[in-house]
């Protein structure tokens, strides 16, 4: 199916464009001063960029059913043609769930159900226009466990009332929190490159959230919500040194190849960023990066003390070693807590974990393995 909000004929990405520019000249000027760029090599990065927003390329795939809705919660279905499992995908927030179904060769949920999984993707549309969206109780609590809920209800395999759930990214940190909450429904959890232990690891992102706080929060009191343009900001100043060779080596690539192609479906769903919720900002922003209410064991969901140590469940924990946004010591924190977790540590990235050339072998396969034998 075609994404409308991206069939436009010029993408304003790398977005914010001024701040990606920004720093991008400055890691130019840093590098150029040890001798280690060129003004070929900043045209050559300026020409991929434009390059990027020229490129006829729009995303579409097969439409899958929605199978619940929920206000903008909605959840669509890929059905496996002989099901040994069910699981329901989680995806973070602040980027739309197309990363997991990005391409049709390059399709995690499709990938999934051609193993033998139905597969359920929840998609939390525009959370800004949904009042149960608005603070992390209701979300979890209301949203989220009720789509879990509602999951297990329709679940293919004979005999099976619960399903497995997988969270990417920040996805993983509620699913946890939802597992916490309302595990009656669940057969297991994922949680992949997600965060726990906010203040463990490298803490490039953790800095930037911090230093930026007090815009963040400047811009919640005026306008109830964290603009997407403050948290791409972010991620744009942790990965600014890689800026330049991404689009230096794209501005090579043969405009028709898949290299290329895949190249520009990721950055349209890097650019294509969601607004937060105030209420919800504010406990991503202070209570996790700030204050580390997870990580101490302090965290409040719906009542109830996010202790990870009561989580009979069993788990799987996917950290990276090359995640260069949720550290490897972040994550395995949730698996340092859970009585029954088992972990991965692929070399993959934050996103090469679900788009790159490694993904199937690294991440793909033994997760599916795991969840057929948890089935």
């Amino acid at each position: 199916m075609a994404d409308p909000e991206q069939n436009n004929q010029f993408r304003r990405g790398p977005s914010p464009l001024p701040v990606h520019l920004g720093l991008a000249m400055a890691e130019y000027a840093k590098a150029q001063q040890s001798g280690c760029v060129s003004q070929s090599d900043l045209n050559q990065m300026m020409a991929g960029i434009r390059k990027y927003q020229d490129h006829p390329y729009h995303r579409s795939v097969d439409p899958l059913p929605i199978v619940w809705r929920d206000g903008e919660v909605k959840v669509f279905f890929c059905a496996a043609k002989k099901t040994v499992a069910s699981i329901l995908l989680v995806p973070s927030l602040i980027n739309k769930s197309s990363i997991l179904d990005l391409l049709p060769e390059r399709s995690f949920l499709r990938w999934l159900a051609g193993q033998g999984i139905d597969a359920y993707l929840l998609d939390w549309g525009k959370p800004v226009q949904d009042e149960m969206l608005h603070n992390i109780d209701d979300l979890v609590a209301h949203k989220l466990c009720a789509a879990i809920e509602q999951i297990a209800a329709q679940n293919r395999v004979p005999g099976k009332e619960k399903i497995h759930a997988l969270g990417y990214c920040m996805g993983g940190t509620l699913l946890a929190a939802a597992a916490m909450v309302q595990p009656d429904f669940l057969c297991s959890i994922i949680c992949l490159a997600s965060p726990w232990d906010f203040h463990a690891g490298d803490q490039d992102l953790s800095d930037q959230v911090r230093m930026g706080t007090a815009s963040a929060l400047q811009a919640i009191a005026d306008q109830n919500l964290l603009p997407t343009d403050w948290i791409q900001s972010v991620f744009a100043a942790v990965n600014a040194d890689r800026a330049q060779q991404k689009f230096s080596d794209f501005s090579a690539l043969d405009n028709d190849s898949e290299k290329a192609r895949l190249f520009v479906a990721v950055e349209d769903w890097l650019n294509d960023g969601v607004d937060l919720p105030g209420g919800l900002a504010q406990t991503c922003v202070v209570d996790w990066y700030c204050r580390n209410l997870p990580g101490q064991g302090r965290w409040n969901v719906a009542g109830q003390t996010m202790d990870l140590s009561r989580l009979t469940l069993p788990a799987l924990i996917v950290a990276s070693t090359n995640d260069r946004l949720v550290s490897q010591e972040s994550s395995l924190a949730m698996a340092g807590l859970m009585p029954h977790a088992d972990t991965m540590e692929p070399s993959s990235g934050h996103i090469g974990m679900m788009t790159g050339s490694k993904a199937r072998a690294q991440v793909w396969e033994p997760l599916a393995a795991w969840v057929k034998d948890h089935a």
